[in-house]
């Protein structure tokens, strides 16, 4: 394909309703996050074939979204509606009830979520709030790793002593869990959450990625844990047998 994965969310088969005829036709769906060419859109094509040969047949912008809607079953299964400012919409119909659900997720998310999100970028109040097991979750997608088989949305949860990751369709399901005492390095940039883990994770150690649009509070969340942890540990030093 012409698009480098960087630039593409989320992409495949679909059937989109007509607006003037109100019938269902197969397309396939791409969508894009913002770069140098525009903001967060959805390009359409007639097939999968034609994205590295031709131009979309229709590129939608995604910032005046309003809204993001699973369509009741009685009117159309596994469907997903897009609400614009200007009143229009936007539904199309997968080819299953998981695929759905994973379009509406990654739509919310990029749309709605992300629009919201009012990021402080001063010194995060958090301390407080760590110390006493109060657990943040944050959405976001695993990217392939060769010691993690993870994929799908799942739930970021970072509590006063470790990250987690858990199954966001099955919440009781932990996937993987990281010590923060055991991390090597942790980083974000504007997709992505990043974390470098030891020999006594879980995992083992390796380079684990989440493409996420709040990596910025997912670091400022972590990087507070871990300063609460140094600050603990150096207010109680190791006592010696000659105490």
């Amino acid at each position: 394909m012409s698009s480098g994965f960087s630039d593409i969310i989320k992409q495949g088969c679909v059937k989109i309703r007509s607006r003037h005829f109100r019938i269902y036709q197969k397309c396939w769906l791409v969508m894009k996050r913002a770069s140098s060419e525009g903001p967060d859109m959805l390009e359409k094509y007639s097939n999968q074939r034609s994205t590295s040969t031709k131009s979309p047949q229709k590129v939608m912008s995604l910032t005046n979204v309003k809204n993001v809607s699973r369509v009741p079953k009685q009117q159309k299964k596994h469907a997903v509606m897009l609400e614009f400012r200007e009143e229009s919409s936007l539904t199309f119909a997968c080819k299953s009830e998981a695929e759905a659900d994973e379009w509406y997720n990654v739509l919310h998310i990029y749309c709605i979520q992300e629009r919201k999100k009012k990021l402080d970028f001063g010194e995060p109040d958090l301390l407080c709030h760590i110390r006493n097991e109060e657990c943040v979750q944050y959405h976001v997608f695993p990217l392939p790793s060769d010691s993690f088989t993870a994929h799908g949305e799942c739930t970021l949860q970072i509590t006063h002593k470790a990250i987690h990751l858990y199954n966001a369709h099955d919440p009781r399901q932990r996937i993987a869990s990281w010590p923060l005492k055991v991390l090597r390095r942790y980083g974000r940039d504007r997709t992505c959450f990043t974390i470098e883990a030891g020999r006594m994770c879980d995992t083992g150690e390796g380079l684990f990625k989440f493409h996420t649009p709040e990596g910025e509070a997912i670091y400022q969340r972590v990087h507070t844990a871990v300063l609460a942890i140094m600050e603990s540990q150096c207010s109680h030093p190791v006592r010696t047998q000659n105490d």
